[in-house]
């Protein structure tokens, strides 16, 4: 049984989308509040995404619940991405890496 590779897609504002390239996300798109709910509407229907990571302060400025799009037929996790202070202070690509394992079930390559 072959298994087909999964892609990860991080929603960030403007100022943090290059702390996740460092971090070693391909894919990570500066985003604003306005245009969330739509581009996610978009992204859920893409079969080749494993998981849609959301900056969770840019989520809950829009007023988004990840929580409910994730009931709605198949398609990518989306999640939040936690980006409060006590979590930057720490080591973000640890915890960043055992968030996604957690999350997805299984380690990336990231």
């Amino acid at each position: 049984m072959a298994l087909e590779p999964r892609r990860v897609v991080v929603l960030a504002s403007r100022e943090k989308a290059p702390f996740y390239r460092l971090l070693g996300f391909d894919r990570v798109v500066e985003i604003g509040k306005g245009e969330l709910a739509q581009y996610i509407k978009e992204l859920k229907s893409d079969k080749s995404l494993a998981a849609v990571l959301v900056e969770e302060s840019l989520a809950r400025e829009a007023g988004i619940e990840l929580f409910e799009l994730n009931e709605k037929g198949f398609g990518p996790l989306i999640t939040y991405l936690p980006d409060r202070e006590p979590f930057f202070k720490s080591d973000p690509r640890a915890y960043y890496s055992k968030f996604i394992a957690r999350v997805i079930g299984y380690q990336l390559g990231v």
